[in-house]
C-alpha cells in the first residue's frame, strides 16, 4: 500500500471536441468490482478545511423575522453574480426554496451526540440563521446595497437537475457497485480517521462501502474527495455556463460519509456543485460579506499564531445572514464562490462534486488572494503548502491567459479586461493610501513560490499574455493600453511590436 500526494483543486481545460468524445463513451454505469485488498489510499484535498469547536452560548445574529436588517456592516464584496441559467431547473428550484427552520432541526435531529450539531440544531431554534426559502431571502436582495445580490444566483441553488448523462439517479446498490470498481484503481482520495495502518484503513473503507445504502451506518471513517473515472465519463455540460465566461471545469469527486458524520467550516473559490447521490445533508452556509469574510480571515490569523488548526464555535455564532439548507438524494446544490459551508450528515451520504472556473469571477478571486494564502498555511508541511501554492498561481496565470487572449462567444469579456487593466495599474490615492494594485498582489504571489523554475514559468505566462493583449489593441491605438504611451516614445527596438514587447516587459510585468 502507498501513499502520495497528487494536484489538488485544478481545474481541468477542454475543447468542445475533446468533451464530446469523453460523452460519447459508452461503457456500463455497472462495472466489475474490485476485491478489498486492491484498495490504494492516495491522499487527495481540494479545498481549504479548518476545524470547528469549543460551543458559545452568547448568539449575535439576527432574530427571526428581521424586518429591518442593520446593512451598514453587512456590504456584499462582489455585485450581483451573473445568471448561468442552467436549463430546466426554473419550476425545480422555485418548488425546492421553500424549506422551513422547523424541518431543519427535524433533520438535527439525529445528530445531537455531536455537540457541533446541537450546537447548529440551537442556532435554529433560535431563528438566527435563515432557511432556504425565497420568500425570507428576497427582502435581503438588492443590486447595490443588500445583504445578497438581487438574483437568486447570488445565493446556493437546490435543484434537481443531475450534471450526468443518465436521467435519472443510479440506486444505492449502483452506486455502491461503481464506487467498489473505482477505489480498486489508481485513483486518489483521503480516508479519515486512519485506522493506523493501510490494512485497517481498507477494511473500513469496504465496511463504509458495504453500508452505503445504510441509512444508520454511523461507524466513524470518511472517504474525502475521491476521484471517480465512472461517475467522470458520464457528466454532462450545463450550457447556461457559457454566459459567464466558461473557464474550465474539475473532475468529479466522491464523498461518503457516515450518518451523524460534521464536515468542519470550508470554503471554495469556485463556484461549487455538489449532488447528493445517497442519504440526507444539512448545510449550514454563510455568505461572503465583507464581515464574514473578515471574521474568517482574523480566525485564520489567531489559529496560526497559536499553532493549532482548529476555529472556536464561537465565530460561527458572530457571523451574519448564513442559511441552512436540506439536502436529499437527487438534488444538485450550487454555492457561489467564497461561501463558507458546514455540512451535517444526518444519514449515511454518498456525493459527488466539481468546481466551475468562469471568467466572471476572476476577479473576485484576485481580490480574496490574501484569504486563500492565510488558509493555504495550514497544510501539514511545507511542501504541501508549496505545492498548492504553484497550483494557485499557475491556474491564475492560465486563466489570465485565457480572459486577455480568449474568444467568448457568449460573455462581454471586454468588462473583465478593463476591470483588469484598471486593477494593474491601480495607485493610491488621499482616501485611499493603502492600495495594493493588482501587479503587486501576483508579484508578492509569485515571490512565495520556492522552485525558481515554476515561478519563472509563471511570471512568463502572465507577461506573455500581456504583451500579446497590449500588441492587438495597438492596432487601433499606437500606444501602451495600460499607461498610454506612445510607441514612438518608447525605447528602440526593431520593429514596434519589439518595442511595445520590451516596455510590457520592463514597465508592466517587473515582478
Amino acid at each position: 500500500m502507498s501513499t502520495c500526494h497528487v494536484r489538488s483543486g485544478a481545474i481541468t481545460f477542454y475543447n468542445s471536441r475533446q468533451y464530446q468524445s469523453t460523452l460519447e463513451e459508452k461503457e456500463p454505469f455497472y462495472p466489475q468490482v474490485s476485491p478489498s485488498h486492491q484498495i490504494q489510499l492516495f491522499m487527495y484535498s481540494p479545498v481549504h478545511r479548518i476545524a470547528v469547536t469549543a460551543a458559545s452560548t452568547r448568539m449575535q445574529l439576527r432574530e427571526y423575522g428581521d424586518e429591518n436588517p442593520d446593512l451598514s456592516s453587512h456590504q456584499p464584496v462582489t455585485p450581483s453574480t451573473p445568471q448561468p441559467a442552467p436549463v430546466n431547473t426554473a419550476t425545480s428550484t422555485t418548488t425546492l426554496h421553500d424549506q422551513d427552520l422547523v424541518d431543519v432541526m427535524a433533520e438535527l435531529e439525529r445528530c445531537q451526540v455531536d455537540r457541533r450539531a446541537a450546537f447548529a440544531f440551537n442556532m435554529a431554534k433560535g431563528g438566527r440563521i435563515h432557511p432556504l426559502n425565497d420568500d425570507e431571502l428576497k427582502q435581503f436582495r438588492k443590486e447595490k446595497g443588500g445583504v445578497f445580490g438581487s438574483s437568486t444566483w447570488d445565493t446556493p441553488t437546490l435543484s434537481t437537475e443531475l450534471p450526468f448523462t443518465f436521467t435519472s439517479l443510479p440506486s444505492p446498490a449502483a452506486v455502491e457497485k461503481a464506487i467498489k470498481s473505482d477505489i480498486g484503481g489508481e485513483n486518489h482520495f483521503r480516508f479519515a480517521p486512519s485506522r493506523g495502518s493501510p490494512d485497517d484503513d481498507a477494511l473500513a473503507i469496504m465496511r463504509l462501502l458495504d453500508n452505503i445504502g445504510n441509512a444508520r451506518y454511523s461507524e466513524p471513517g470518511t472517504v474525502v474527495h475521491m476521484q471517480s473515472p465512472t461517475f467522470n465519463r458520464k457528466r454532462r455540460w450545463i450550457p447556461g455556463w457559457d454566459g459567464d465566461g466558461m473557464l474550465g471545469q474539475s473532475d468529479f469527486l466522491l464523498t461518503i460519509a457516515p450518518a451523524g458524520e460534521v464536515f468542519e467550516l470550508e470554503y471554495h473559490d469556485h463556484h461549487f456543485s455538489t449532488t447528493l447521490l445517497t442519504g440526507s445533508k444539512v448545510w449550514l452556509t454563510f455568505p461572503p460579506l465583507q464581515a464574514n469574510l473578515d471574521l474568517i480571515r482574523k480566525a485564520y490569523g489567531d489559529m496560526h499564531a497559536a499553532n493549532t488548526s482548529r476555529v472556536a464555535l464561537d465565530v460561527l455564532a458572530v457571523m451574519q445572514h448564513g442559511i441552512f439548507i436540506i439536502q436529499k438524494p437527487g438534488q444538485t446544490l450550487l454555492f457561489p464562490p467564497f461561501w463558507s459551508v458546514m455540512t451535517f450528515c444526518t444519514k449515511t451520504s454518498t456525493s459527488c462534486g466539481f468546481s466551475l472556473a468562469t471568467a466572471a469571477q476572476y476577479m473576485y478571486r484576485i481580490k480574496n488572494m490574501d484569504h486563500w494564502l492565510t488558509a493555504n498555511l495550514f497544510w501539514d508541511t511545507g511542501e504541501d503548502q508549496q505545492m498548492h501554492l504553484e497550483e494557485f498561481a499557475a491556474e491564475l496565470a492560465t486563466h489570465f491567459s485565457l480572459i486577455m487572449t480568449g474568444d467568448f462567444k457568449r460573455f462581454k469579456v471586454a468588462n473583465v479586461q478593463n476591470a483588469i487593466c484598471s486593477e494593474w495599474i491601480k495607485t493610491a490615492t488621499k482616501n485611499n493610501p493603502n492600495v495594493e494594485n493588482m501587479k503587486e498582489k501576483i508579484g508578492a504571489l509569485l515571490s512565495l513560490i520556492d522552485n525558481e523554475e515554476e515561478r519563472e514559468k509563471i511570471d512568463d505566462a502572465f507577461r506573455v499574455a500581456w504583451i500579446e493583449f497590449i500588441q492587438l489593441k495597438r492596432k487601433k491605438k499606437p500606444e501602451c493600453r495600460l499607461c498610454h504611451m506612445r510607441i514612438d516614445h518608447m525605447p528602440a527596438g526593431e520593429t514596434p511590436d519589439d518595442r511595445l514587447a520590451r516596455h510590457v516587459t520592463d514597465v508592466h510585468c517587473d515582478f
